[in-house]
């Protein structure tokens, strides 16, 4: 059994994290966490408007009968990272790998990297195909410029 991770910022049935996986058989992850709310000084409402589009995206989900474990930001088993979350429902569910659509942030990008050494499960990161052009069209692109500006990318 897969779990499958959706972040705040992938609030979309067509999300490839939800194409590859089996609503019947595999889990569902959405937590809220505090590493992810406080990284950088957001404004309160802000975080107040993501977490509740979580929450109804997660029901959403669930009326269409994907099983999905929220983890709530007040809830006292929450560890407080993505990866802490990520690690407590592997051994909850007892799943045996993890499938994500890769993030937009470099930083968390860059975390995920790291999961498969930490939570020694399988670790598959989906392209994010929601985007006008992929991540290796932007580095083809960029390969050899002295100046990275989407502005010129755009163009």
């Amino acid at each position: 059994m897969k779990v499958g991770i959706i972040l705040g910022d992938q609030l979309s049935l067509s999300l490839p994290t939800l194409q590859a996986l089996d609503k019947k058989r595999d889990r569902l992850v959405m937590a809220e966490v505090h590493a992810e709310a406080t990284y950088v000084g957001h404004h309160k409402q802000k975080i107040a408007f993501i977490f509740s589009a979580m929450r109804h995206f997660s029901q959403h989900l669930r009326d269409a009968g994907w099983q999905v474990h929220y983890s709530d930001y007040a809830d006292p088993r929450n560890s407080g990272s993505l990866a802490g979350e990520v690690a407590r429902l592997l051994a909850e569910l007892n799943c045996d790998s993890v499938v994500v659509t890769e993030p937009g942030e470099y930083r968390l990008l860059a975390e995920m990297k790291q999961w498969q050494q930490q939570l020694q499960v399988p670790v598959t990161l989906l392209e994010d195909d929601r985007f006008l052009a992929s991540g290796a069209d932007f580095a083809a692109w960029a390969a050899g410029r002295k100046q990275l500006r989407m502005e010129f990318f755009y163009r």
